[in-house]
């Protein structure tokens, strides 16, 4: 499996929580070779779950952008564990 993050998201208004995973798009190979993720056929969908490294503030560190849209375009991908 590729290195990532899983996540399980709690708001209100949602009976139960929604599990999602953040992978890492400097892992292109591993990511590529990740059973769950090519699970996702469209690959717009897959995208959804793919967190975006940038250079951060102090120059040398990495950080990475992830957005969770619960609905719309653009939703996030969401799991039944």
């Amino acid at each position: 499996m590729a290195p990532h993050i899983n996540v399980a998201l709690f708001a209100r208004g949602i009976n139960i929580h929604l599990n999602t995973r953040i992978y890492f798009d400097d892992e292109s190979q591993a990511n590529a070779a990740d059973p769950i993720l090519n699970r996702i056929e469209q690959t717009q969908r897959r995208e959804t779950l793919i967190a975006k490294r940038f250079k951060g503030n102090e120059g040398n560190e990495a950080s990475y952008r992830f957005d969770i849209h619960v609905q719309g375009e653009g939703e996030t991908v969401f799991f039944d564990f």
